[in-house]
C-alpha cells in the first residue's frame, strides 16, 4: 500500500508531496537531520532532531511523538488530538506541528496530510464510521465513555469489566490475549475460565448495542480481544 504526506505551512499553501518509504520517516526543523524538514520556523517551535516520526509496520503507518515540549497532534474527524507516544494513522488524518503562536488568534500549525492508495470508497465509509464511534477510558476516574456521532455517553459497568477495559485501553490498539485479560481481571485467583471472560465481553457489547457500536470490541478467534479507542 503506497502512502504519502502532503506538507503545508501555517499559511495553508501546499509546500510538497512526500512519498513515505522504508520503515521510518523523520520530521523536524532542519533538512540535514530529517527526511521531512519544516522551515521556516523562526520561533523554533519544531525541535531540531526528530520532532516526530512516521513508522511503518507491515502495510500500516503510525506517527510517533519525539517527546518535544510542544507535542505532536493529529486532526481526525474535525478533532485535534495530541499523540501520546504513538498513534496508528488512517488515510485522511492530518499530523499537526505547532508553527507559530500569534499574540491574538489561534495557534498556527505545519500540517502533514496522510494519504494511502488503498482509500477505496468502502474503506472511506468504514473510516468515516470509525471517526464517529470510539471508546475512551479514564483510569483515574474509572470512567468508560463512548464517543458516538460527536456526543459522549458514559457507560456504567461493573468492577470486573472496569479491570478488563482498563487493561485493553492501555494496550490499544494491540490485541490482548485471553490469558492476559484473565490475569488482568482475576489475577492469580484459581477456577476462572474463558467462558467468564466471554461473558464480561458480552456484557460490554450489550452496553454498546443501543448505539450500534459493538464492533468497538474486536474478537480474534482463539486469540483474544482488541479495544478500539479514540487515540
Amino acid at each position: 500500500m503506497d502512502a504519502k504526506v502532503v506538507v503545508s505551512g501555517p499559511a495553508g499553501a501546499d509546500r510538497a508531496t512526500v512519498a513515505l518509504s522504508g520503515d521510518r520517516v523523520t520530521v523536524g526543523r532542519l533538512a540535514e537531520v530529517n527526511d521531512i524538514s519544516l522551515e521556516p520556523d523562526p520561533e523554533h517551535l519544531v525541535t531540531r532532531a526528530e520532532h516526530c516520526v512516521f513508522e511503518r509496520t507491515g502495510d500500516a503507518w503510525s506517527i510517533a511523538d519525539g517527546g518535544g515540549v510542544n507535542g505532536t497532534f493529529v486532526r481526525r474527524g474535525g478533532q485535534l488530538r495530541q499523540v501520546a507516544g504513538r498513534m496508528p494513522l488512517r488515510s485522511g488524518d492530518v499530523v499537526c506541528l505547532l508553527a507559530s503562536i500569534p499574540h491574538q488568534g489561534d495557534p498556527l500549525y505545519f500540517e502533514l496530510a496522510f494519504e494511502t492508495s488503498a482509500d477505496s470508497q468502502a474503506t472511506r465509509a468504514a473510516q468515516a464510521h470509525d471517526l464517529e464511534d470510539c471508546l475512551s477510558y479514564d483510569p483515574g476516574e474509572a470512567r468508560l465513555v463512548l464517543v458516538h456521532e460527536g456526543e459522549q455517553h458514559e457507560l456504567h459497568i461493573r468492577a470486573q469489566a472496569h479491570k478488563l477495559v482498563r487493561y485493553m485501553a492501555e494496550r490499544a490498539p494491540s490485541l490482548c490475549t485471553h490469558e492476559e485479560l484473565m490475569h488482568a481481571v482475576w489475577g492469580d485467583e484459581p477456577m476462572h475460565s474463558r467462558e467468564e471472560l466471554a461473558k464480561l465481553v458480552w456484557e460490554l457489547r450489550k452496553e454498546l448495542e443501543p448505539f450500534d457500536a459493538g464492533h468497538l470490541i474486536e474478537n480474534e478467534r482463539r486469540l483474544g480481544y482488541r479495544l478500539r479507542t479514540c487515540q
